[in-house]
């Protein structure tokens, strides 16, 4: 993908409505306490249910909990809905951001991959950069950085939807740059080929960088 169709693509009304839709979810932090809390009164409600014990809980309290449990609910979707409002009216475009396999879950095609929603977002060369920089650390090390960049990548810890965590700037020499999961198995066949064949290089949509998104338009 040329420079000229990129730029024309991170300003597309139709990209930016899609991409502002996706990357709202999550984007106010305040969300996240009310939906934990519903989340954990809806599963206690259905653990008393299922082993028969509501009856010594009380209806009362019971009912007090579900009311509990949808206001919850209705408040994280009264944030969401604030917060998409707002991305709207501040988005002009989309970062579209080149970005990288690293390490992953060959078997299931998840991958730890890295990117950068900044100015380098379109250069290919920079991103393989760090990524052969994180190949290329020892196995065993005392430097902290060095610690750092391991654990972002320590296999045990691939969560599937998990947000993104920064590297340490020090390390991409003064980029911000981002590491996410990617379940690149719901790409088309001919997609996940294509992405063999650039090395590995795929495209995201990085309106929100802890969330970047797959670009799909791409592969389509």
């Amino acid at each position: 993908m040329n420079i000229a169709e990129l730029n024309r693509l991170e300003h597309d009304p139709q990209v930016i409505r899609d991409y502002v839709k996706r990357s709202s979810f999550g984007k106010n932090k305040l969300m996240y306490l009310p939906l934990i809390i519903g989340i954990m009164i809806s599963m206690f409600l259905a653990f008393a249910v299922y082993e028969g014990v509501l009856q010594e809980i009380g209806y009362t309290l019971a009912g007090i909990l579900v009311v509990v449990a949808v206001l919850c609910f209705i408040g994280v979707a009264i944030v969401n809905r604030a917060a998409h409002k707002k991305l709207s009216q501040e988005t002009n475009f989309v970062p579209i951001c080149i970005a990288q396999k690293v390490y992953g879950d060959d078997a299931n095609n998840n991958y730890y991959a890295i990117y950068t929603c900044g100015s380098k977002r379109h250069d290919g060369a920079f991103i393989n950069h760090i990524a052969n920089k994180i190949f290329a650390l020892p196995a065993n090390t005392n430097d902290k950085i060095e610690q750092s960049v391991h654990k972002l990548f320590q296999k045990d810890f691939i969560k599937p939807g998990e947000f993104a965590k920064q590297l340490p700037l020090s390390f991409t020499e003064g980029e911000v740059v981002w590491r996410r999961q990617f379940a690149l198995g719901t790409l088309p066949k001919v997609a996940q080929q294509q992405i063999e064949e650039d090395n590995g290089q795929f495209w995201v949509a990085g309106l929100n960088p802890e969330n970047a998104l797959l670009f799909r338009q791409y592969y389509k």
